[in-house]
């Protein structure tokens, strides 16, 4: 499909009771509403309008390299919008929020298997005697000498 027809589909069903205006070759041709509409709803048209026009910045070199390569970052999003490139640039923020979602998702887990550790130790240490705490936790010398002089001990 080519990027008239696209362009007059996506018109009439999200600008509803206005007049399809000719496809803009400039990012300054649409209002701003008519931008985010189809920033939002339909970005590999926005992208294929717009990417790389006279209007929009140019991609810095590194940025440049992983869209050829197809090897995108989730902070190069900025750069991606700012050319123009508005497909690329919310595939990014998808990426990106998907890392997020699972570093969460693995610090969680690792709170909770830490939790379980401590309460398990916790319940163990609860069911011991005296004696078993006392064996579990041995006096350090420093604790040692501190009881001797405490008590009056002398000697070995």
């Amino acid at each position: 499909m080519s990027n008239e027809v696209a362009f007059a589909n996506w018109w009439a069903k999200e600008m509803k009771g206005q007049a399809c205006p000719p496809v803009p070759r400039q990012l300054s041709e649409l209002s701003m509403t008519a931008q985010m509409a189809m920033r939002a709803t339909k970005p590999e048209l926005y992208t294929a309008l717009f990417a790389g026009g006279k209007d929009a910045a140019r991609l810095p070199a590194d940025v440049s390299v992983r869209l050829s390569s197809g090897q995108l970052q989730p902070g190069d999003a900025g750069a991606l919008r700012a050319a123009g490139y508005e497909q690329q640039a919310q595939q990014c923020e998808r990426v990106g929020q998907m890392q997020q979602d699972q570093r969460m998702a693995d610090q969680a887990l690792s709170s909770r298997e830490n939790y379980q550790e401590a309460m398990a130790r916790s319940a163990q240490w609860q069911q011991m005697g005296l004696l078993e705490r006392m064996g579990h936790q041995p006096l350090t010398p420093e604790q040692i000498a501190a009881n001797r002089r405490r008590y009056g001990v002398t000697g070995q």
